[in-house]
């Protein structure tokens, strides 16, 4: 593992770390791969970052089942990225929320184009390092390797299914169905992979390379 790899994988996963936390305080609902995590938070009151580990362990046992014989141990590496990425979303949802925030249709608009803008940029700075992708975007990386679908494709759909698990959750667990999840969670489910995509486009235009987010 080369420094300049680690710290593609670091800064990446910093980033993304940030999109979630925009989307939270934006209050328009949090993004899709954290929906169940912070429906979780609402449920039980625990910290955001506690969640988040138990969340994207359980989404490695998921890998192991849709891979079986092409699940490589190295993949195993996400139990540290559950517990960075925990640390992150706890770190940079204490930062964001120190930004003043009025509430204001606009604020809400501007958080939610830079939740989906950073985790979008956070996965095209963080996979091609191709040390051990965070859970969510690992099972979007297996579903697009056993189907031979594009990753951007698969990671509309993954989303959407996150979204559809977290308002259940909350439907039946929660005070308020839409608690983790509403109109900005559903934008983001659509929007993520799209943007995601845009930006490798761009990145080719640019350099003439096109970066690969899928691994085997």
């Amino acid at each position: 593992m080369t420094v300049k790899r680690a710290l593609s994988f670091t800064l990446g996963l910093f980033i993304m770390a940030f999109g979630v936390s925009f989307s939270i305080v934006s209050t328009l609902g949090t993004t899709p791969i954290s929906s169940i995590a912070y429906a979780l938070v609402l449920i039980t009151n625990i910290d955001i970052g506690i969640t988040t580990f138990v969340f994207n362990a359980a989404l490695i046992l998921v890998q192991f089942l849709i891979l079986r014989s092409r699940f490589h141990k190295k993949r195993l590496l996400q139990l540290i990225n559950c517990i960075v990425f925990g640390y992150f979303n706890t770190v940079t949802l204490a930062v964001v929320s120190q930004i003043p925030f009025d509430g204001s249709v606009l604020m809400m608009a501007v958080y939610l184009i830079l939740s989906i803008f950073l985790i979008a940029f956070g996965i095209f700075v963080y996979m091609p390092a191709n040390i051990a992708p965070l859970p969510g975007e690992g099972c979007v990386e297996a579903i697009a390797i056993v189907t031979g679908w594009r990753f951007s494709t698969v990671k509309i759909c993954f989303d959407a299914t996150m979204v559809a698990i977290a308002l259940v959750m909350c439907a039946l667990w929660y005070t308020n169905v839409f608690g983790a999840v509403n109109v900005g969670t559903l934008i983001s489910a659509f929007m993520v992979g799209f943007t995601l995509r845009q930006i490798n486009n761009l990145y080719a235009h640019i350099t003439g390379k096109s970066v690969n987010v899928v691994h085997e």
